[in-house]
């Protein structure tokens, strides 16, 4: 029974022994007691930073998702529990498509080139077998002992008879559909083939926008003002200094842009040209990068021990 108990929950043998000899061999009450007390060492874990993690990826004919989920360390991204947790978390948040009808909806109405993005409490609330996300996550982060956390998950919804097709690429895949990086691209016209080459160009450039029409009105103005500051001293007549500010907009869009990115595989032309070089149409994407925009404390090593030993 201790084996058994001690597989179940990958606690430490001796909180096994324990918390059998408090529930009076009672199997399942140690199990929920176990739980429990690993629930609550997950929750003290949970201010520390979890930077690090995986994202998943699941396309079919619903369409497309993809998740990130993440821990402290590289260490665990390596475990198989959790590799599992993040592969089924995209399955299921893609299978939400074919049962949720709000959520379906909610999904629908994501527009202006991009995929819905769903934050940490949507993607957390999607069920299998009457379980949250949520609470299978809380349940890897007692077993793994670390802060384990679901950040954002990118779905798209395929309407029954579209031809839109979907293309999707995981860079450092360590399992199937499991990796560092993902994206997944949404087209018409083209091969499920190139829409994976698209995507792959995705998580190598990183393009913020599908193209300069997609482009919020305030981050617009933001780069707008950045360049007329640096052209307001130059003394150049009105008129060229509205040429260079319509350059430095196109190089802005070419930066971020991906219709307009030189596309990687072949860069005498821009994405958005070998696109129509196929005869299709991109009309929406996502990527995902574990990690992305998370503050991460450096600390000193050295004043962190003078610290601990001060404290003793």
């Amino acid at each position: 029974m201790i084996k058994q108990l001690r597989e179940r929950t990958g606690a430490p043998i001796v909180d096994v022994k324990r918390a059998l000899d408090a529930a009076e061999y009672d199997e399942e009450a140690a199990f929920d007691a176990l739980r429990a007390k690993g629930l609550a060492a997950a929750a003290k874990k949970a201010g520390r930073v979890a930077a690090d993690g995986l994202v998943g990826a699941r396309v079919g004919p619903r369409g497309a998702a993809a998740c990130e989920i993440n821990t402290e360390t590289d260490f665990v991204s390596r475990n198989e529990e959790f590799q599992e947790l993040v592969r089924g978390s995209a399955d299921a948040i893609y299978e939400r498509l074919g049962h949720d009808t709000e959520f379906a909806a909610r999904v629908r109405k994501a527009a202006n080139g991009a995929a819905y993005e769903a934050n940490a409490e949507e993607a957390s609330a999607t069920t299998v077998a009457e379980e949250t996300l949520d609470d299978f996550v809380k349940e890897t982060a007692a077993n793994v002992r670390e802060n384990v956390t679901m950040r954002r998950a990118f779905v798209y919804a395929l309407t029954e008879g579209s031809e839109e097709v979907i293309g999707a690429y995981v860079h450092g895949a360590i399992s199937p559909g499991v990796g560092r990086q993902a994206a997944f691209v949404v087209a018409k016209g083209v091969s499920v083939d190139f829409a994976n080459k698209v995507a792959m160009h995705v998580v190598a450039s990183s393009p913020a926008y599908l193209r300069p029409d997609c482009v919020p009105k305030e981050a617009y103005e933001r780069e707008m003002a950045v360049f007329r500051a640096q052209t307001a001293d130059t003394g150049k007549p009105a008129n060229i200094v509205e040429k260079i500010l319509l350059g430095r907009m196109n190089k802005y869009y070419e930066e971020v842009c991906l219709e307009n990115q030189k596309f990687i595989l072949d860069d005498s032309m821009t994405v958005g040209k070998a696109v129509k070089a196929e005869g299709g149409e991109l009309v929406a994407f996502a990527r995902v990068k574990v990690g992305e925009g998370i503050e991460v404390e450096t600390k000193d090593f050295a004043a962190e021990v003078r610290e601990t030993v001060r404290s003793t």
